[in-house]
């Protein structure tokens, strides 16, 4: 049983989506650094526990930050609780496979990792500006997914914000409603327990929504991913062939079939001019694919 529950995992981090890996990566990571948590709790070595959780976690004092710059990328990956790594992978999960039903994985780990470094920017500066939060930066860190969780929820919401959804007791709601709502509960709580995690939110979703805007108008500020994409593609296409025996016969790509090609011109027509772009055709056949 452990042995196929393994396999199922592997499979889903080979095959999944972006956000399956990193909801994986996030779960893997929790669980590791509970069983380090448990193991030192056990013998009484809890104090070297919290020193491992503040090497990983985004420090708010400048100068220790510059000692520690892997932070920056480490505190999205660290979460404090069960609850809080539970509340993120239901969200992360939720809110990607909107993302992904208009984007598929392009620009979802770039989206997720610039909602995070926005959120924690964001929360740095504030620390750094408020006068109630000052006194406090000498001790505080941010850690959690929750920036670039929202930078996902907001992209999507930028993508389509009519796209309804399902709540319990509640029933179809527009997605705009819901990220709103979300916006507006993250401003109302900076001034209750956790304001550093509140406004890395807001940078986080700032970010998501304004880059499927800047996409829309033909800027895309990722841009320059797809080139070292290319020359990292064609370094490994010249690298296969020169292992390629004189006798060997090479296999063709196999071609996009039609409908994955009318697939592709609708998201791409999506992530530029945004989903009330398409026609009513586009859509149904949108609405049948997804359904599939």
């Amino acid at each position: 049983m452990l042995k196929s529950f393994w396999e199922d995992i592997v499979h889903q981090f080979r095959m999944g989506s972006v956000i399956i890996r990193l909801i994986i990566i996030c779960i893997a990571i929790f669980v590791c650094m509970e069983t380090l948590h448990l193991i030192l709790w056990s013998s009484q070595r809890d104090a070297l526990y919290a020193t491992i959780y503040h090497w990983v976690a985004l420090p708010y004092d400048l100068t220790v930050l510059i000692r520690k710059p892997w932070t920056i990328i480490s505190y999205m990956f660290v979460h404090a609780g069960v609850g809080h790594i539970l509340y993120n992978m239901l969200w992360l999960y939720w809110f990607g496979e909107i993302y992904q039903l208009y984007m598929r994985d392009r620009r979802a780990l770039a989206v997720f990792f610039g909602g995070g470094l926005a959120g924690a920017a964001l929360s740095i500066t504030a620390y750094h500006i408020l006068p109630p939060l000052r006194p406090l930066v000498p001790e505080a860190t941010l850690v959690g997914a929750s920036a670039g969780i929202e930078a996902i929820m907001f992209a999507a919401t930028a993508l389509n914000p009519d796209h309804k959804i399902r709540l319990f007791f509640i029933g179809e709601v527009p997605l705009k409603f819901v990220a709103l709502g979300i916006f507006i509960l993250n401003y109302v709580a900076i001034t209750y327990g956790n304001p550093g995690g509140e406004i890395a939110h807001i940078g986080g979703a700032i970010f998501g929504f304004t880059y499927i805007k800047s996409l829309q108008s033909g800027r895309d500020w990722f841009a320059p991913l797809d080139w070292v994409s290319r020359r990292l593609s064609r370094s490994g296409r010249n690298m296969k062939a020169t292992h390629v025996s004189r006798g060997a016969t090479a296999t063709q790509p196999e071609r996009p079939s039609s409908e994955q090609k009318r697939l592709d011109e609708i998201l791409d027509k999506i992530s530029k001019s945004g989903y009330s772009s398409l026609s009513k055709e586009e859509k149904d056949f949108l609405f049948k694919y997804s359904n599939k």
